[in-house]
């Protein structure tokens, strides 16, 4: 079984439906199944081998943001049996099931929906425009539709497809390495070095990129200066056109001594940066979030986490008893439940306690992959 993975980014680049199609391809890998990734080509992007599975950097025609033209996906894709599409993938969603359009039952074509394309200023209507002309030829070709959550599904575009066709649709919901991303202790050379010494810390984990606007860290700024509070640091890991953004609204404040910029931090090393944290916060304000991976990886480090209240999210995030809701940009119920957690070190650790139950009962990679592999190998 020769399976296809064909996604808009990967590591090193930071971003959740990347990192996402990097970690199910080394779990089928480590099955043996045979995989290769097929991926726009980066500057830090220009080896073809990785390990044990096959990475393969496709020079596109055009490309803009994490959009790339891959005409030549057309014809490589030919030879799989499974084609794993991560959607959205703007210019190169057609070139990707024209495959299928051509060999019918014989491959198998997977659409993993990940977010809806939502935007702003004129890129929603540019979203609009290639919703309307290519979604739904993808959807229709599929055979099957991968969801991290029904609740997001319900409350997308792709709503009434759903609806339509319940029976193409399963929910397959983030995976995260529970014996990697565990409870630890607070690393002291980091303590030193961000001089977090009788601080409380509360870490924002997120590419800092026009592509990731969605992720609200404008919003978490203004909460986290509400706090009006010398005993906390806000410490943001991430890297992106838009961070300079924030150290200007960081420094418009007088926050500079209280909110650190770490920058980009290697997948390896992230567990240390959760166990140095006492509350995780992820305050996205669009569909565009519809799952949050950074919350189970959280969660796993028994750490209590803050969201918004978004279809798919809340699913991850049960409502006090593992973390707390708010409502998107709402910035004074964001910074009341960062006082919440503040003032209370048993409830964060009762919370934290209950995240990680649940990630390793919901979202180990053990049980992710035996839901892939059954769609995989449904007839």
């Amino acid at each position: 079984m020769k399976i296809a993975q064909v996604v808009s980014t990967f590591p090193p680049y930071r971003g959740g439906m990347g990192n996402l199609a990097c970690s199910i391809t080394d779990q089928l890998s480590l099955l043996n199944f045979n995989v290769t990734v097929f991926t726009p080509k980066r500057a830090f992007s220009d080896h073809d081998i990785k390990s044990y599975y096959r990475l393969i950097s496709c020079r596109s025609l055009v490309r803009f943001g994490n959009a790339a033209i891959l005409p030549q996906l057309a014809i490589r894709l030919f030879a799989y049996d499974i084609v794993h599409l991560h959607y959205p993938f703007i210019g190169s969603s057609l070139a990707t099931v024209f495959p299928k359009l051509i060999r019918g039952d014989q491959q198998k074509l997977i659409i993993h929906y990940h977010m809806d394309l939502v935007g702003i200023g004129w890129k929603k209507y540019f979203f609009l425009f290639y919703n309307k002309l290519f979604l739904k030829l993808v959807l229709k070709l599929a055979d099957q539709i991968m969801v991290t959550t029904l609740d997001y599904a319900r409350e997308s575009i792709i709503a009434p497809y759903l609806k339509k066709h319940p029976e193409k649709f399963v929910e397959v919901p983030n995976g995260v390495d529970i014996d990697f991303f565990k409870p630890r202790s607070k690393s002291p050379s980091l303590v030193r070095k961000y001089g977090l010494e009788n601080k409380q810390v509360i870490l924002f984990v997120g590419a800092l990129d026009s592509a990731h606007y969605f992720k609200g860290v404008n919003y978490l700024i203004k909460a986290f200066e509400l706090l009006k509070r010398e005993d906390v640091k806000l410490l943001i890991v991430g890297e992106g056109d838009l961070k300079k953004v924030y150290m200007d609204l960081v420094e418009s404040f007088n926050l500079s001594h209280k909110v650190i910029f770490l920058g980009y931090v290697p997948d390896e090393q992230l567990v240390n940066y959760y166990n140095l944290s006492d509350i995780f916060v992820l305050p996205s304000i669009d569909k565009s979030e519809a799952f949050g991976m950074v919350l189970i990886e959280a969660m796993a480090c028994a750490k209590p986490v803050i969201a918004t209240d978004l279809a798919g999210v809340r699913k991850v995030v049960d409502a006090r008893v593992n973390g707390r809701l708010v409502k998107p940009k709402n910035i004074e119920a964001l910074t009341a439940q960062f006082e919440y957690f503040l003032e209370n070190e048993r409830r964060r650790i009762n919370y934290g306690k209950k995240g990680r139950i649940k990630v390793v009962n919901e979202y180990s990679w053990y049980e992710v992959v035996k839901k892939i592999v059954a769609c995989y190998e449904k007839e």
